[in-house]
């Protein structure tokens, strides 16, 4: 059974990993090769989760583990009631993961006072979002500065 905890800065390199490998494997028929490079880099290090994931009081980074194994991890943002990441290591995909990940972000934004949880959402994990209650508002840019488009969808959920 999958366990939740804190993540903490011990966890980046392995939060790093799980986030490139699944968007390798499952965004792959979304994004160009370039864009994938900047999504999930080939070699990824603990410096591509930002410090701020652990620092900033309204950052809730989560980690699931399975076994004693980091098998996936989520985080909001509860300063913009933002849902930033959901990502489940594709050795564990279909095992409900990412669901008791989401589940448990909810879970914190609504103790928190969030009422609208907004998921700015990469191409492949439209479907998924959806399949827990959140709906399309309109598709988005989530590229950064001098870096080519990432189109990706925002989606909502009311959660109170």
């Amino acid at each position: 059974m999958v366990s939740l905890r804190e993540a903490s800065p011990e966890d980046a390199a392995a939060m790093a990993r799980i986030q490139s490998e699944s968007l390798r494997e499952n965004a792959d028929e979304h994004y160009t090769d370039e864009q994938l490079v900047l999504l999930a880099p080939a070699e990824p290090d603990a410096e591509e989760i930002s410090e701020d994931e652990f620092s900033d009081e309204s950052c809730r980074p989560i980690i699931a583990e399975l076994d004693g194994e980091i098998v996936g991890w989520g985080s909001i943002h509860l300063n913009e009631n933002v849902l930033a990441a959901t990502f489940v290591d594709p050795d564990y995909t279909g095992q409900g993961i990412g669901r008791t990940i989401v589940e448990e972000l909810e879970t914190i934004a609504r103790q928190e006072g969030v009422e609208v949880l907004i998921v700015p959402a990469s191409l492949n994990a439209v479907g998924f979002y959806e399949t827990l209650g959140f709906e399309k508002q309109r598709e988005i840019d989530a590229s950064g500065p001098d870096t080519p488009e990432i189109p990706s969808v925002e989606l909502t959920k009311q959660l109170s």
